[in-house]
């Protein structure tokens, strides 16, 4: 079961997830990051987080370069996030090549 939940304190908006995160709620991510705009008052909790699809791990990776925290991040999931980054890397100079 997955769920996210929406906490408004002091100025900054987190979104606390919990539950396996698959690909099919990505999109229900993506709104709740759209309503409130993408803005550097945003952050993502993961904490709760105790399985995770490898897609939302590329999904998360992606959005943290562009300015979102993960706050509480499993080390497993930061791990992972590294791992898809190097990947991704290493992909993008193999086609410069």
């Amino acid at each position: 079961m997955w769920r996210m939940k929406k906490v408004v304190d002091r100025g900054w908006v987190t979104l606390r997830m919990s539950g396996h995160l698959e690909a099919e709620h990505l999109a229900e991510i993506q709104n709740a990051l759209a309503d409130e705009g993408m803005n550097e008052n945003v952050v993502l909790d993961l904490s709760e987080v105790t399985v995770i699809a490898q897609e939302a791990v590329r999904f998360l990776a992606h959005f943290e370069v562009n300015r979102l925290d993960l706050h509480k991040c499993p080390a497993y999931i930061r791990d992972w996030i590294a791992q898809e980054r190097k990947a991704t890397r290493r992909g993008q100079s193999d086609s410069n090549d």
